[in-house]
């Protein structure tokens, strides 16, 4: 009996070493409380937003002529279409970095994760004032579906719905 013991614990010490798969790093992405920037503020013609968070940037470059003032809803693929690139810096990191002439040389970029996969949805509806009626904006609600992320170490982080948030642009 005590053979089958010490047998059937060095079985459950072999299998517990031998499914330790390492270090599995889940990242997650938080940019919820962080406003949708442009280098074109409020403009139509921008094809360059992004989304800081301290030492991190989510930045979606969208083609040419997509964001239009009035409602409708378009979809594009990534990464054919549309780029989702998720960054660490080595410091805090703000909307001058990415809308400079020159880039800066500090913060330094630590890390770069490209989408793979994903599709981009956007829907833009006129935003009116409740009491006059006049036209103010045009709200752009910009979600990614099916958004697929491998960094470095091959681990994948896939986000079903993830909205990347509003922007906005000028009535004109």
């Amino acid at each position: 009996m005590n053979k089958k013991i010490i047998i059937f614990a060095f079985l459950i010490a072999i299998f517990t070493i031998a499914c330790n798969d390492g270090d599995l790093e889940v990242e997650t992405i938080s940019f919820e409380n962080n406003d949708v920037l442009s280098c074109k503020a409020n403009d139509t013609t921008a094809t360059f937003l992004f989304k800081v968070n301290q030492k991190q940037a989510l930045i979606l470059t969208l083609p040419t002529n997509v964001l239009e003032n009035k409602a409708k809803t378009i979809t594009g693929a990534i990464p054919s279409s549309y780029k989702v690139v998720y960054r660490t810096y080595s410091d805090n990191v703000s909307s001058s970095y990415f809308c400079s002439d020159y880039p800066p040389a500090q913060p330094t970029v630590v890390s770069e994760v490209q989408a793979t996969g994903g599709t981009v949805s956007i829907t833009t509806q006129a935003i009116y004032d409740e009491n006059t009626h006049q036209l103010l904006r045009y709200d752009h609600l910009i979600r990614i579906s099916d958004l697929v992320l491998v960094n470095s170490k091959g681990n994948k982080l896939v986000d079903s719905n993830f909205i990347f948030g509003t922007y906005q642009t000028n009535r004109r």
